[in-house]
């Protein structure tokens, strides 16, 4: 009957369009979802299905029927009109610019004949009702997606292996493409979005778009210009991703390291610079009529009328850096981020860091891949205990003239860091975060826009070390809102102008993680924090004088937000452990706005998943460790089953979530070559309060291995677990973890150490000494720790993975720890690839790695179905 079916509907929608009425071809059709036997009648004869993965605004041409199908007749009688309706996820949506398009019109269109077989699919229509298909006439950007395959070609029960996580043929996304890059414009209403390779604008709470760049206006405007050829400006112009002016009627492009200026609509395409020298970091002020920038170590800024550059700082080059962040500050205190300068909130001034190097040791990495020679790269490198580089805090002019610098006498030179720096909403002062070089303290001060002596806020001390605060909130009367850890757990404190603390606005056993907005007329902060669960973050308001708070996201699991500039709507990505990602948005109170992006990912439906359960181990000491276990699919409880454990331990970085993350796919991998696969945060790292990371302090590694061994005993104590087959791995901070667990610990079969931190002399001073102290201050911390010096008691086999240019834990970390294995004659493997940084991937790496766990785990290699 099946066959006969499609047999018939291609007899129909291969006959002639002149059997209907004459009319042009929309650009799509669009009908319920409900009308599936319609859906699986068209791709069973080959037509591309799509679904709506938003709700969204369309203008689309409806039809009335005013006269039913009569007995012999072909069609209803309709009248047609336009309407703009709102259409829900899930929405079918049929394209007629492909191979069957004339055909799909035949089919769909209101105006054409049908036959009997045909009409079926449709629900029966009478005088008055609207015809269950519309026209969407012309092209509109949409977030779309194939439907669910035909039941005939959905595969069912396949196993994740290798190939299905990193082969390059086979590798399936169990992640799907959830919308992201979402932009608010600061009228609160819309936000930019890629939609279909171009840059659209669109109206938050309707879906509807309107193309905001036009890559061919931009292009035009660039090629006035001398220097850009026709194929570059295209080239350009069809970026997706821009630096735009703040009212977003400009770009900034870096074009041959130079500096160009172009509005988006084509009338103004100018260049900026013209200088050999590259320049980096280029930022607008926050009017947009000047772009700062450095160059061969000096500050720069360019007026972007007059095209007038001007340098603000002369003394850069050689060790000293001007608005550029060294190694260690780039690494530890800026998150990865090389720009160290900022715009006063009028344009006027721009204050910097200008750090030295002179002091500080240097690293070398040698790349021996290069065919024609090596190519060295020397790096200012402070290791625990060795000096730190010279900071200072300057403020320059935008019209020129010297720079005035902040009076930093007060702090013992050499002994402290600058760790934060911004400006006061008055233009006249700004802020900046002074902390000892070991961070067990932290001053807030304030200084002129003319330098001098600084004023101290506060000083913020904990019963350990103390994180840089988040970017000060300035209310309108000069209170402003500060995050601190000072009971040992992050939460937000009202200060008012004098800097008086006034109260707590959050309290309580959780984090207040991040702030998002803050409404001042109505008295709400909004920020995302950890109340409801350690490994779920959601969004809250709390009134600005501590009386209440709310959540506000209700979906279980890990939410990320983005709040509009007014505070209007937000929008919400979330996703739980097991469902993919989602994004939609919402009102400030809460409400479900509008569904932006379901991300269905329907070919996870096709394979096999073992089970998967999120809990916690309490310790002997009452402490609730989160863990997770994953088993295989075909777990039989009856039978013991070999586990690999992995975890990353760092002080306050929690790995279990009650994310998606990709559906787990390598755990879910291993576990179906037949281990268990187990994951734990130690308390240090459990996310649970800095309090809980505070038992690392001086001694990293001591405290997370007793809560792992814990761990471990407590899993041999299930009946399923062979306790003599267990084996660990993790990167970087976790390759320390598993280093040092393999020479203090015998619970392991083996392990795999990436990257490791071997002996904390080794690795930089910001991050080591907020940890462990100095090594001059804490001698028999650093002895206690090192994997080197515990070499001799390695017990296990032990796999050593690192990059050779590893300029963030250098190579020289596993050389020291094998020079020492191989002086105790101890049994050991490694792996070096050259052209690897502190990051290492690649099918090489992670093969290797599936077969020593098969190795350690005593597992049959069982092929394609066992993994590999």
């Amino acid at each position: 009957m099946v066959a006969l079916g499609g047999i018939l509907l291609l007899s129909a929608l291969c006959a002639p369009l002149s059997a209907g009425r004459s009319r042009n071809r929309p650009y799509a059709y669009l009908f319920s979802a409900e009308l599936h036997p319609l859906t699986e009648r068209l791709q069973r004869v080959g037509v591309q299905v799509d679904e709506l993965r938003e709700d969204i605004e369309l203008e689309v041409e409806i039809y009335e029927v005013t006269q039913p199908p009569a007995a012999g007749s072909p069609q209803p009688g309709t009248k047609t009109s336009k309407e703009t309706r709102r259409f829900e996820t899930g929405t079918i949506l049929v394209k007629t610019k492909q191979e069957l398009g004339r055909r799909i019109v035949r089919l769909l269109d209101p105006g054409t004949n049908k036959g009997p077989r045909v009409r079926r699919l449709l629900p029966q229509l009478r005088q008055g009702d609207q015809y269950p298909i519309v026209r969407l006439a012309s092209y509109v950007p949409i977030t779309l997606g194939q439907v669910r395959p035909l039941p005939e070609k959905r595969k069912s029960d396949q196993p994740i292996t290798f190939e299905t996580v990193y082969g390059p043929k086979h590798k399936v996304d169990f992640g799907g493409s959830p919308v992201s890059g979402l932009s608010w414009l600061q009228d609160g209403e819309h936000y930019l979005q890629v939609r279909d390779g171009k840059l659209y604008q669109v109206h938050a709470v309707s879906g509807r778009s309107t193309l905001f760049l036009d890559p061919n206006k931009l292009a035009e405007g660039l090629m006035r210009l001398p220097t850009v050829t026709k194929k570059e400006a295209q080239s350009l112009s069809k970026r997706t991703s821009f630096q735009m002016s703040p009212d977003h009627t400009a770009v900034l492009l870096d074009y041959e390291n130079d500096l160009y200026y172009a509005t988006i609509d084509g009338t103004t395409a100018v260049r900026l610079t013209s200088s050999p020298g590259r320049e980096k970091y280029a930022t607008f002020d926050p009017q947009g009529r000047f772009v700062a920038f450095v160059r061969d170590s000096n500050l720069y800024v360019v007026d972007v009328v007059t095209r007038t550059e001007r340098a603000l700082t002369t003394d850069g080059g050689g060790t000293v850096r001007n608005g550029e962040a060294d190694w260690v500050y780039f690494e530890e205190v800026f998150s990865r981020q090389w720009k160290v300068f900022w715009w006063s909130p009028d344009s006027s001034a721009i204050a910097f860091y200008r750090t030295d190097n002179a002091p500080v040791p240097k690293f070398t990495v040698v790349n021996n891949v290069p065919q024609q020679q090596q190519q060295v790269e020397t790096t200012a490198y402070p290791r625990a205990g060795e000096s730190n580089p010279e900071v200072k805090l300057g403020i320059v002019s935008v019209a020129g003239g010297p720079v005035k610098w902040v009076d930093l006498n007060a702090y013992s030179k050499g002994a402290f860091l600058i760790t934060g720096a911004g400006w006061l909403p008055d233009n006249e002062k700004m802020y900046f975060f002074v902390q000892d070089r070991a961070q067990t303290w932290l001053d807030i001060n304030t200084a002129s826009k003319d330098g001098g002596a600084p004023k101290r806020l506060l000083r913020e001390t904990t019963k350990a070390w103390v994180e840089p605060p988040d970017t000060l909130e300035f209310l309108a009367d000069g209170s402003f809102l500060l995050s601190s850890e000072r009971t040992g757990w992050k939460h937000l404190y009202l200060y008012d102008k004098d800097a008086k603390l006034k109260h707590a606005v959050t309290s309580g056993d959780w984090e207040a993680r991040k702030v998002h907005h803050v409404d001042e007329k109505d008295g709400w902060v909004y920020l995302t924090g950890t109340r409801d669960s350690p490994i779920a973050e959601n969004l809250y308001r709390a009134k600005l004088d501590g009386s209440a708070i709310a959540r506000l996201t209700k979906a279980a699991g890990q939410h990320q937000v983005s709040m509009s500039p007014t505070g209007g709507y937000y929008i919400d990505r979330w996703s739980d452990a097991s469902t993919p990602a989602q994004v939609a948005l919402y009102a400030s109170d809460g409400t479900k706005t509008r569904m932006l992006d379901t991300n269905p990912v329907y070919e996870r439906e096709e394979y096999r998943f073992g089970a998967y359960e999120q809990f916690q181990i309490r310790m002997a000491d009452g402490f609730q460790i989160e863990a997770s276990l994953l088993k295989p699919p075909d777990f039989d409880s009856n039978k013991k089953h070999p586990v690999w454990f992995m975890t990353y331990a760092g002080p306050h970085s929690p790995t279990i979530s009650a994310a998606w993350q990709n559906g787990r796919a390598h755990d879910q991998m291993l576990a179906q070559m037949g281990m268990l696969v187990f994951r734990c945060d130690p308390r240090t790292a459990s996310g649970k309060g800095t309090c809980s990371a505070w038992p690392a302090y001086k001694q990293l590694g001591v405290q997370e291995l007793k809560d792992i061994e814990e761990a471990i005993q407590w899993l041999k104590q299930q009946p399923y677990v062979d306790g003599a087959r267990i084996g660990m791995s993790g990167h970087s901070y976790g390759g320390f973890m598993t280093a040092y667990a393999l020479t203090h610990s015998e619970q392991f079969a083996g392990g795999i150490a990436g990257a490791p931190p071997t002996d904390w002399h080794l690795y930089d001073t910001i991050y080591t000494e907020r940890y462990m102290d100095t090594p001059q201050n804490n001698p028999e911390g650093y002895e206690r720790t090192s994997v080197i010096n515990a070499a001799k008691n390695l017990h296990g086999q032990l796999l050593l993975i690192h990059g050779d240019i590893d300029d963030n834990v250098h190579v020289e970390n596993t050389f020291k720890f094998i020079n020492a294995l191989q002086e105790a004659d101890k049994k050991f493997q490694l792996m070096i690839y050259p052209k690897s940084r502190h990051g290492i991937g690649g099918i090489h790496y992670q093969r290797l790695m599936v077969d020593f766990i098969r190795t350690v785990l005593q597992l049959p290699d069982l092929g394609e179905g066992g993994g590999t």
